[in-house]
């Protein structure tokens, strides 16, 4: 008997760390216009559509500033605050944007999954670059304002750590990826952690310095939030554009560590459930 040589081999994956990048590479037309539809139709039915880019960081900076900044009294010292009170939230709404939508990988697309083939991760890539498109843009009006800023006082707050940005993004990256894996791999079993989810962020994002300065946590709360692995993310980022907080860099390696332990979990949990949660779903 002949041999058969094969266009396509669909296989499991033999090792729970393996990615198939052949896979994605093939499927690349795939992934551009998930990315595609993802980010044209957003706001497609909106009426301001694509100005919401930029209205809801604007927004948000000034909310915070008004309740954390005046009625509270954390804002930061030395520091424009809208521009502090902008800086923090557009990063974080990254992570928290990537990390929900890749948390209801499974559950969001059971459907897709059940009738077609395609390398799943193609799905977690997709929120991944949708919202790297978007945090992008609010990041080019951030970068306009401190620009706007210098020309009006004269004062640059830019540091020259601005040049390890791209290993902070790729961090956050990391750590939404790897969180949002592990959880869309538990949900397909335990739907209980799907309701969860967006509760927990929140209080995530309060027990981070994003919408207050570190130096406004109390000396004995202080330790409970540098180890939170997003705190050397943030305030290396804000400090990077604006200046005047300095972090250990001891808290920066931990992140890194942590984060990197998190997504090879995650992947492992990921390449286990995919071979069967159709079954489960």
């Amino acid at each position: 008997m002949s041999d058969n040589k094969w266009d396509k081999i669909i296989k499991s994956k033999r090792t729970l760390l393996e990615i198939d990048f052949n896979a994605l590479w093939q499927y690349r037309d795939l992934l551009r216009m998930l990315v595609y539809r993802d980010f044209v139709t957003y706001y497609k039915q909106t009426i301001l559509g694509p100005l919401w880019f930029f209205i809801q960081p604007l927004f948000t900076a000034a909310i915070n500033l008004f309740v954390f900044g005046s009625l509270a009294g954390l804002g930061p010292q030395g520091v424009p605050g809208f521009l502090f009170y902008m800086s923090g939230p557009i990063l974080w709404q990254y992570f928290q944007d990537t990390f929900t939508k890749t948390a209801a990988t499974f559950t969001d697309n059971q459907a897709v999954f059940g009738k077609v083939y395609f390398p799943r991760l193609i799905m977690p890539l997709t929120v991944l670059i949708s919202g790297l498109l978007k945090f992008g843009v609010q990041l080019s009006l951030l970068l306009i304002s401190i620009v706007y800023y210098y020309f009006q006082t004269g004062d640059l707050s830019m540091q020259w750590e601005i040049v390890y940005f791209p290993i902070l993004l790729l961090i956050i990256m990391i750590m939404a990826m790897g969180f949002g894996l592990l959880v869309s791999s538990l949900t397909t079993k335990y739907r209980d952690l799907r309701f969860l989810v967006s509760f927990s962020v929140q209080l995530l994002m309060y027990a981070t310095p994003v919408a207050y300065p570190l130096s406004a946590v109390p000396e004995k709360y202080k330790i409970f939030v540098l180890y939170n692995p997003m705190t050397s993310i943030i305030v290396s980022f804000r400090n990077s554009l604006l200046g005047k907080e300095n972090l250990d860099p001891i808290f920066f390696y931990y992140s890194f560590l942590s984060i990197s332990l998190l997504f090879l979990v995650g992947l492992i949990f990921f390449n286990r459930v995919e071979k069967t949660f159709i079954d489960t779903v």
